[in-house]
């Protein structure tokens, strides 16, 4: 039968887990709002080169202003003589695979923070059971805490699904394509098939939307992309299942 004392060190356990836990989640997501931060700029960086591209340097530094000095080095905004117009994606795309990857880190403290919330919940039924109010409160001010915590999000000052509406040049279907990584599934080759056969000779940004957020035409590993064009509803789905377990437990 568990004893009263090894409830007792199973809630010391806990409240050091959650104490190591809290730096490290912290960091990573200072560490992700840093990543993402610098990833904005350089695809605004990628978007004024192209805009830039064949001014001459005096003209472009009256056209573009001193003040964007305070966010911008010169020779990352000066114009050149030849400038890709799609650099500006591949900079979200690479920037997007890194955030992937930190976000995994994210997610890992979460779903630690998840079991030992259904930890506490226990220790809470039982210290109710045997009436041990003191341990009931601390139980509820640390599942208070883990809460917090499951619930923290990086800030995002814009949304690079935005950033990419707003440097998208009108493209070839050729170049259109170049820019996925295709799923080439045996599953979905006919249906992917017909949706490249479906695309049209030119892509505006609609059409970019459509084949990559509708009809999904990425590879399900490496759909950046979707990722981007998603990131919003795919996090308010997130916290609204966050919020579903936590009514859940309320609940039961």
């Amino acid at each position: 039968m568990t004893t009263i004392t090894t409830w007792n060190k199973r809630l010391k356990k806990i409240y050091t887990e959650v104490k190591e836990i809290e730096p490290l989640l912290t960091a990573a997501i200072n560490q992700y709002e840093s990543m993402y931060s610098h990833g904005v700029k350089k695809i605004m960086q990628a978007n004024l080169k192209e805009i830039m591209v064949g001014v001459p340097k005096e003209e472009a530094i009256e056209l573009l202003g001193s003040k964007l000095l305070d966010v911008f080095e010169w020779d990352d905004i000066l114009p050149v003589v030849k400038y890709s117009k799609f650099n500006a994606l591949i900079w979200a795309k690479r920037i997007q695979r890194e955030l992937d990857q930190q976000d995994e880190v994210i997610r890992y403290y979460r779903n630690r923070l998840w079991r030992i919330h259904s930890l506490l919940e226990k220790l809470e039924d039982a210290y109710r059971k045997n009436d041990e109010k003191k341990k009931v409160r601390k139980v509820f001010e640390l599942m208070h805490q883990v809460t917090y915590l499951i619930f923290l999000r990086p800030y995002r000052a814009t949304n690079i699904a935005y950033l990419i509406e707003m440097c998208f040049f009108t493209m070839s279907k050729n170049d259109f394509l170049s820019l996925l990584t295709i799923d080439h599934s045996k599953e979905r080759a006919e249906e992917v098939k017909s949706h490249i056969d479906s695309i049209p000779a030119e892509v505006d940004f609609n059409t970019f939307c459509h084949f990559v957020h509708d009809w999904v035409l990425e590879d399900e590993n490496k759909d950046v992309f979707f990722t981007i064009l998603s990131q919003t509803n795919v996090e308010a789905a997130v916290q609204r299942y966050d919020k579903y377990k936590l009514d859940q437990v309320k609940s039961s």
